[in-house]
């Protein structure tokens, strides 16, 4: 059994989602406040009928409580007792997996469905009940799902305590495994006898007072004693039940684990234990460490061979890199909210090709994390943006990170647009910083300009170290060069200057130094070239260096393509 199809209204941040999930893992990501995890609270209670619900005002989009919540989950893989017509059989749907679409009537040919659904009105009061257009049309209070049948339906929910399923609690997953379970009231009521008898045993002088002189009181005032007082164990008293037995390592309770510890076996477990089919787990990574991560990723994806278990579906939700290198696109699902409206896509779906979506998602999780991405043509522009991030923190402007924006390289001038349409196909706000020498991407470039993606190029056919050089003060010419000697030695750079200064017909700048004589186009095109070609700034810290020779000489060159460019950066980062 899974869910092929969910729509929500009204459901705290979401004014209105329809998705149609993967039948495994269904692993949501994108910037904080997307609603990701409102989208596994609204699964878990429509498909979780309980007779009390926490809700209040604050569950209503917008808070408006005039506006009902709706949540309607539609399964298919339903057992076959669930297809009786003394049971659901009336009520089904069609799901065409192709087109994913529900057919109100079952057509033959069409998977078989149910549709669940939970409505909470302005009384706070929740409504489950079966869903579907013949049921409302009819204007009859709808049936309802049996309780027993609603154990079917439950989900696992692994959230940030996962001790209270090393236990035999009424909801723990320990409680689904083995043949334990019908034992339970026996063991306990002997466990109850063993205690009294083991009091009874005990020193019973420190409760003689308190016992006689009830005793004496009962008398005084006609209350009946039917014997004699005396201080015996009350079992209910102590909460003697199935939750209070545990697994425990030798005599240690498994409850102390670490958190990361506690869940990883916890999904496991759950993985392991059968039906319910469907999973749920908030920030899949959180208190594991890179490599736990990546073995319980793997765990949980291998087809499980317990017999009539099932491969479960899961949802669940990340903010690590880690997680996203180690899941394929067909795995991972962008979540963007706006205005209300919530939309899920997939990332294979929405690349050009598979191959493409695994390569970016290897190649730049982190991209995939936040609201805003700059896709760099390569290394040097990726460096670079993140060099400024922290020169402008030095000004007191916003962070990146506090604007929720990544940089990022783009892979070089053919895979930059195509990262930049990707992006985009996916809801993200993309600036696309390319060079102008050699033509891009063109129809990927067109591609990303029209789905919305801001491109900047510098002008007149440069790169960005050739336009660094053309734009920058004289001094910063020569700090640049400084730069470069730090990171190639002195005498790399020295003979590639001299080299490519003797052959543009100028002195050396061995011969007659760099003093501001020098400053020319001809010499500073002839520069810039060379810091191209011999790439003594295509490196990520390079780049990044650049921002302490850029930054302090920005105000002095204002009407430059460089400072045009870069205020360019910062307005689309500042943006809405």
């Amino acid at each position: 059994m899974r869910i092929v199809f969910i729509e929500i209204e009204n459901f705290r941040g979401i004014k209105n989602l329809t998705w149609a999930p993967a039948a495994g893992m269904n692993c949501l990501i994108g910037p904080g406040d997307s609603t990701k995890t409102t989208i596994l609270d609204a699964i878990e209670l429509c498909l979780n009928p309980r007779s009390f619900i926490f809700a209040d005002d604050c569950d209503f989009y917008d808070l408006n409580i005039k506006d009902p919540i709706r949540i309607i989950i539609t399964l298919s893989g339903l057992p076959p007792s669930f297809i009786t017509e003394d049971r659901y059989g009336l009520h089904l749907r069609g799901w065409d997996p192709v087109a994913a679409t529900i057919i109100d009537e079952p057509v033959v040919g069409l998977d078989e469905a149910l549709s669940i659904m939970v409505v909470i009105d302005q009384s706070l009061e929740a409504r489950w009940s079966i869903h579907n257009d013949r049921i409302d049309a009819a204007e009859i209070d709808p049936p309802t799902v049996r309780y027993k049948d609603a154990k079917q339906l439950a989900t696992n929910r692994l959230g940030p305590f996962a001790e209270r399923h090393l236990g035999w609690g009424r909801t723990s997953v320990l409680t689904r495994i083995g043949e334990a379970g019908e034992g339970f009231s026996l063991q306990l009521a002997e466990a109850g006898r063993a205690a009294r008898m083991s009091f009874k045993a005990a020193d019973q002088g420190v409760f003689k007072k308190a016992v006689d002189r009830a005793e004496e009181l009962s008398k005084l005032f006609a209350v009946p004693v039917r014997g004699k007082f005396t201080a015996e164990l009350d079992v209910q008293g102590v909460s003697l039940t199935s939750g209070g037995i545990s697994l425990h390592d030798g005599s240690l309770p498994l409850r102390r684990l670490g958190t990361g510890s506690a869940r990883l076996l916890v999904s496991a477990l759950q993985h392991d234990a059968g039906p319910p089919h469907i999973a749920i787990i908030d920030e899949i990574e959180h208190g594991l460490e890179p490599h736990r991560v990546a073995r319980l990723l793997k765990y949980l994806k291998t087809p499980k061979t317990n017999e009539g278990a099932g491969q479960p579906q899961i949802f669940a939700t990340t903010h690590s890199p880690v997680v996203i290198r180690e899941l394929t696109a067909a795995d991972i699902f962008a979540v963007r909210a706006k205005g209300g409206t919530t939309t899920v896509a997939s990332v294979a779906a929405t690349a050009k090709d598979p191959n493409t979506a695994q390569r970016h998602l290897r190649g730049t999780p982190e991209a995939f994390l936040v609201r805003k991405v700059i896709v760099g043509e390569g290394r040097t522009e990726q460096g670079l943006a993140r060099g400024l991030d922290d020169w402008w923190q030095t000004l007191e402007q916003d962070s990146f990170a506090l604007q929720s924006v990544v940089a990022i390289d783009g892979g070089g001038k053919d895979n930059a647009p195509l990262v930049a349409e990707h992006l985009r196909d996916l809801g993200y706000d993309v600036f696309l910083l390319l060079d102008s020498d050699e033509p891009p991407n063109q129809d990927a470039l067109k591609r990303a300009k029209d789905k919305g993606a801001v491109v900047h190029q510098w002008p007149d056919e440069c790169s960005t170290e050739e336009r660094l050089f053309l734009d920058l003060p004289w001094e910063g010419v020569r700090a640049m060069i400084k730069l470069a000697i730090d990171f190639n030695g002195q005498i790399s750079v020295m003979a590639v200057m001299d080299n490519a200064l003797s052959a543009a017909g100028q002195p050396t700048a061995t011969d007659a130094k760099l003093g501001g004589d020098r400053d020319s186009e001809q010499v500073r095109r002839v520069l810039g070239k060379v810091a191209k070609d011999k790439s003594w700034f295509k490196d990520i810290t390079r780049g990044e260096r650049l921002s302490t020779v850029i930054g302090p000489n920005l105000t002095a060159i204002p009407k430059t393509p460089l400072a045009k460019g870069i205020v360019a950066i910062r307005s689309w980062v500042d943006g809405g």
